[in-house]
């Protein structure tokens, strides 16, 4: 009898826990698909742990062994596998396309998901009324509850790898021990005993509910982990954002001193190819010397457009129209065909078209440089919350880890010389704060690279 109370207050703690450490973390700015969803297993925790209790309360209390209490155990213990069962689903279509697979979910998806998963647990609950017993509800909505919400703590273990290799192990752990959870709650009758041990099933439930609550606790530190690589990001970001303020002022410092004897130089050279108009070999030098003169005016124009603050007022813009406008630019370009754009509809954003315009050219030209005619390149919008994106992923060549952090500091190219003033991607750099954005680049040097533009919408109080 005392074994029985320990081991059913046990039980209903170690669900009751799961759900108290799932709500008090705070994942409101997660990135991560499943801590939209985990206040589902949450609920699962803390509304099975109170039934655990009920049943306790049932054993000790003979007396409200009646068909109303009955019922209204047999309520709580068919919302708690709803809402495992809910978890379940969610989490694997998480798994099986992407973080933000929810997000792009059409809501009459997610309701006919919602509405089935309803219908089954009424159909298991109205077979279980007659019975007083909970066997259909165990087997029809908490196995296929748990067994998915296995499963899918189990796969999703792929996604959170690059966080830690040891989180990972703990999602699939905490996944297999759902996985038994699913097996001994939803297949085998709670008054079963083991052979040879001559232990009740029950025993081996509480013990899974503990080592389920135990591991998923270890694997939620990945949210510590991911608020600790933002916080790195965000600095990362605020100290380039000095340093190009810095060499913003720099740089047009030194524009405007070359400028002058460019111009003097320049307008000398042509005054030399008159003087020389026949001799055809100094002509070559003159021309020689005039290239070079141009580079360095464009080099000097592009750092005065690095270091120049928005002149422009901003406006409405559709940024729609700038990718079309921008492809368009492009088209005559070598490998221009390759750019293929997956616009979809999203509201517009405060900007200055040409300005843009120059970002998408320097970023679109990126990617065709490090392609091939085998690869190709995509541009998708889309919209997340209140921020357009403009996502560009290339199969080109990529850049190697120690160069990732640098794509942005004035002056660094990975081209050949003659070939980028390294510049571009600074300016284009700047022109994003100037509106309000954020840009953000990931690389292999395996191949392939995905740059992100973020920009805000335009706010219910323009």
């Amino acid at each position: 009898m005392v074994w029985n109370f320990i081991l059913y207050l046990l039980y209903g703690l170690a669900f009751f826990t799961l759900g108290v450490a799932i709500l008090s973390r705070d994942i409101r700015f997660s990135e991560l698909g499943i801590a939209k969803i985990l206040w589902l297993l949450a609920g699962f925790g803390i509304i099975h742990g109170f039934h655990e209790w009920f049943e306790l309360l049932q054993e000790y209390n003979p007396e409200i062994k009646t068909p109303v209490f009955f019922q209204f155990r047999l309520a709580v213990v068919s919302i708690s596998f709803l809402f495992l069962l809910y978890f379940g689903l969610f989490l694997n279509i998480i798994t099986l396309y992407s973080d933000q697979a929810l997000k792009a979910t059409p809501r009459i998806v997610k309701a006919l998901i919602g509405v089935s998963a309803l219908s089954l647990l009424l159909f298991a609950a109205y077979l279980d009324l007659g019975s007083g017993k909970d066997i259909n509800t165990r087997l029809l909505v908490a196995f296929p509850g748990g067994l998915l919400s296995g499963i899918g703590l189990v796969m999703y273990s792929r996604t959170v790898r690059a966080f830690s290799q040891n989180v990972a192990t703990n999602f699939i752990l905490a996944g297999s021990f759902m996985i038994c959870y699913a097996l001994l709650t939803g297949v085998i009758p709670s008054n079963v005993i083991v052979p040879v041990l001559g232990v009740k099933i029950i025993f081996f439930r509480g013990l899974s509910a503990f080592l389920i609550m135990f591991f998923t606790i270890r694997a939620l530190s990945v949210f510590s982990l991911e608020q600790r690589e933002l916080i790195n990001e965000q600095l990362l970001r605020f100290s380039q954002s000095e340093k190009l303020t810095s060499m913003g002022i720099l740089a047009a410092g030194i524009a405007h001193e070359i400028n002058n004897p460019l111009t003097n130089v320049s307008l000398n050279v042509e005054m030399l190819k008159d003087l020389v108009d026949s001799d055809e070999k100094v002509n070559r030098k003159l021309m020689a010397i005039e290239r070079n003169v141009t580079r360095a005016s464009k080099i000097t124009k592009e750092l005065l457009h690095f270091s120049r603050d928005g002149d422009s007022a901003l406006e409405p813009t559709d940024i729609n129209q700038i990718i079309i406008s921008t492809k368009n630019l492009l088209k005559n370009q070598k490998l221009g065909s390759i750019i293929k754009l997956k616009l979809n509809n999203v509201p517009e954003i405060m900007g200055i078209f040409w300005k843009l315009e120059e970002v998408f050219i320097n970023l679109l030209l990126n990617s065709v440089d490090a392609c091939n005619e085998k690869d190709s390149i995509e541009v998708e919008t889309l919209l997340d919350k209140d921020h357009v994106l403009v996502v560009i992923t290339d199969t080109g060549h990529g850049i190697v880890e120690k160069d990732i952090f640098k794509v942005f500091d004035p002056f660094f190219t990975t081209k050949e010389i003659g070939k980028g003033t390294g510049l571009g991607l600074s300016v284009s750099y700047n022109i994003i704060k100037q509106h309000g954005g954020e840009i953000s680049l990931m690389s292999s040097e395996q191949g392939g690279t995905v740059v992100t533009v973020s920009f805000p919408v335009i706010s219910d109080d323009y």
